[in-house]
């Protein structure tokens, strides 16, 4: 579905065009039904008005692969795993969406892919190996591998560890219960410790040093059932609640202002410090719920009755839906891009050590405060950016001990010019996270 606009003068024309190339995206991979290449990839504009796609692959005459996995975003690449496929495919972002390369990787059955930003090498769970394939992204190749004894899903890196969810046996479908923690800051990664928490374990989620896990597992009848587990890592306790039977295909897990939010039902649920479902702060109220990303400041959900077309849903941080768009079939995991904010730094998206609220007063005009708090000690950044993408001023770059924090944005550029009106972005950063809030500036 598109929706397009006609102006009658040409350069009003070409500022919007050149502002939407600008803009930033969401990228959303459809997994597609198993057997059929029918996965799909399919973009919208950051507005939410616009949706394109199939991108660069038809399903008819040029297939994308059987099951799409998962997607990763690093440096300015999008590396989308087909699972069905055996590859990873390699898509170019900076100039347009362009297919680069491919990565074969026959018989993995290749499920999610993590990037250790300080090394350039990736990191693939392997289903079809029982094990993690290491990747040099500079050559797209496979370098070594790391046997972890059941079949891989979900990882998740910090700094220079990699965690990672075991969800099944390498022998059977028979479920597993483990979580890997690997130091990988050596040319040797070690595994470290491990975890035992509920039957299946997939998604993850971390803040500072909790560690969120949701599993999926089933009984003989092929029943669902899900659960929630804690680990803390730093005294290796494990907290898990088992909420019983489950109606929903995946159990994603994402953060908001320190809190977890699940899958669950018809919406996404924030769970009690118990790892109970605070069913009164649900969002959303959606049918065939399949999966649900939490970036840029908005909840994206994807529903899926398995036959296409299937429904995308965007809903604000308090659960007001914004838009909806037809895709492909089963849309899983969603991404968000934008070329001038994206770096080599893979962000983990958990507050971790600061947490950036929403300003006041928004709108504003002429000046407006941006309250932040850092729970601990450390470097961070306040930059102001239009909504190209490009860099207004800066407003904190210090090294701040733990507190609460105002700082305050006159509408000036880094010169002390007055900007026009409009959309801008504070985009709070430290050495490996980033959180972002919207600024409206009226005059």
């Amino acid at each position: 579905m598109k929706r397009f606009k006609s102006v009658s003068i040409l350069p009003i024309l070409l500022l919007l065009i050149f502002s939407s190339l600008q803009a930033g995206k969401y990228y959303v991979l459809c997994e597609g039904n198993i057997g059929q290449t029918n996965a799909s990839l399919w973009s919208m504009d950051e507005s939410l008005q616009n949706i394109e796609g199939p991108l660069i692959w038809n399903t008819s005459s040029n297939p994308m692969g059987d099951v799409g996995q998962s997607l990763t975003l690093y440096d300015h690449t999008l590396y989308i795993v087909m699972n069905g496929s055996h590859e990873v495919r390699v898509v170019d972002l900076e100039s347009g969406e362009t297919h680069i390369a491919d990565i074969e990787i026959p018989n993995s059955s290749p499920r999610f892919m993590a990037v250790h930003a300080e090394s350039g090498l990736a990191y693939i769970s392997s289903w079809g190996l029982s094990a993690l394939l290491i990747v040099d992204l500079e050559s797209n190749t496979v370098i070594d591998t790391l046997e972890v004894g059941a079949r891989p899903e979900e990882m998740l890196i910090s700094g220079d560890e990699l965690f990672v969810t075991l969800a099944v046996k390498s022998d059977s479908y028979d479920p597993e219960n483990k979580v890997l923690r690997i130091d990988i800051g050596s040319n040797n990664p070690v595994v470290t410790h491990t975890y035992d928490v509920i039957n299946g374990p997939g998604a993850m989620a971390l803040i500072e040093n909790q560690l969120y896990v949701t599993s999926i597992y089933y009984n003989d009848a092929w029943e669902t059932f899900s659960g929630t587990s804690r680990i803390n890592l730093s005294d290796h306790s494990v907290v898990s609640l088992d909420h019983g039977y489950y109606t929903n295909y995946t159990a994603d897990i994402n953060l908001h202002e320190g809190v977890a939010y699940r899958t669950y039902g018809r919406s996404i649920v924030p769970l009690n410090q118990d790892l109970s479902l605070n069913q009164s702060g649900a969002l959303g109220d959606l049918a065939d719920i399949y999966s649900h990303s939490l970036t840029n400041n908005h909840i994206l959900v994807g529903s899926s009755d398995f036959i296409a077309p299937d429904l995308v849903t965007i809903l604000a941080l308090d659960g007001e839906e914004l838009a909806s768009f037809n895709v492909g079939a089963l849309p899983g995991q969603i991404v968000y891009y934008t070329p001038d904010l994206v770096s080599r730094d893979q962000f983990v998206e958990h507050p971790a050590t600061f947490s950036l609220k929403k300003n006041y007063p928004n709108p504003f005009n002429p000046s407006t405060s941006i309250p932040f708090s850092m729970e601990i000690s450390g470097s961070v950044r306040l930059n102001i950016y239009d909504i190209r993408g490009g860099m207004v001023t800066t407003l904190v770059d210090d090294h701040l001990p733990a507190g609460d924090y105002i700082s305050k944005w006159n509408g000036r550029d880094a010169q002390g010019k007055s900007v026009s009106s409009g959309i801008y972005h504070a985009i709070l950063k430290s050495n490996s996270h980033s959180s972002s809030i919207k600024l409206n500036l009226i005059k």
